[in-house]
């Protein structure tokens, strides 16, 4: 029996898997998410994940060289696509890393999920569906290498990227998975997949940097899992767009050397787990 909607949104709320909401959405430096590279990705049937019945839109973009590529999934935050995921597609390309960014919200009529009420819609675990949807259509690509996916979520989407790594999901083959500034929940059910986790501990927005420091303590040594917390960053702290501001009581700001040092973790991680 399913649980009534005001129990699963306090359990939402206490777990903190809210995840940002990103003003200037469609602002997209590097491109616009209604361009040529616009795919859609058919939903697949995941475990315990709510799909939907239309396409997930999403953006793919490919590094310039010659194929087959490892590839990224982007997930993104609360508040839906926005440039920040551009952003990061740009950077992961230029690393030699093809890029997938799905859109969670639009086939399931939502815009946004920030909001207590609204948390319930579109869940982190939803969204692992979108991530196994996504790993099947990358698989089916000759420029692909459907060897070497990972995945790298913000907010909201970090907290999907944890629940991607447990032992229920190992059929995906992720080969690594980034979490900035989700939630982490559950490590007894941590799988194998290679996680690194970027929070700051001033992030009061799920407060991933102490539930994540914990969540690591809990996990063996052989499961590869990687903490690391900046002192005075904020939430959103890696996106350079995001000037000091406060959503639903949360303060978002961008923090220059947590970012740069953040993003050396981040290529250094996916060339070790991913690229190889």
């Amino acid at each position: 029996m399913s649980r009534p909607v005001s129990v699963i949104r306090l359990l939402l709320f206490g777990l903190g898997l809210a995840g940002c909401a990103e003003p200037g959405q469609h602002a997209t430096p590097g491109g616009a998410y209604d361009g040529p590279d616009q795919v859609s990705i058919p939903p697949v049937t995941v475990p315990r994940a709510r799909m939907p019945a239309n396409p997930l839109p999403a953006v793919f973009r490919l590094p310039e060289g010659k194929g087959p590529f490892p590839a990224v999934i982007v997930l993104h935050g609360c508040g839906g696509r926005g440039a920040s995921q551009l952003i990061w597609a740009a950077r992961l390309n230029a690393w030699g890393y093809a890029v997938l960014i799905p859109d969670s919200m639009t086939p399931r009529g939502v815009k946004r999920v920030c909001e207590p009420d609204k948390q319930p819609l579109v869940t982190p675990r939803d969204r692992v569906g979108d991530v196994g949807s996504a790993i099947v259509w990358l698989r089916a690509r000759p420029d692909i290498d459907p060897r070497r996916i990972a995945v790298l979520g913000q907010s909201h989407g970090g907290a999907t990227a944890v629940l991607a790594t447990q032992r229920l999901y190992q059929r995906f083959g992720l080969r690594a998975a980034i979490d900035y500034y989700g939630a982490c929940v559950d490590p007894a059910a941590h799988g194998d997949v290679p996680l690194l986790v970027l929070a700051g501990d001033q992030d009061d927005w799920g407060h991933p940097a102490s539930r994540c420091s914990m969540y690591e303590s809990q996990t063996r040594p052989a499961q590869l899992v990687e903490v690391h917390t900046y002192a005075g960053a904020y939430h959103a702290f890696e996106n350079p767009q995001m000037t000091r501001m406060t959503i639903n009581g949360h303060t978002m700001e961008y923090n220059q050397a947590a970012a740069e040092d953040s993003f050396g973790r981040v290529r250094r991680f996916l060339d070790r787990h991913v690229r190889r």
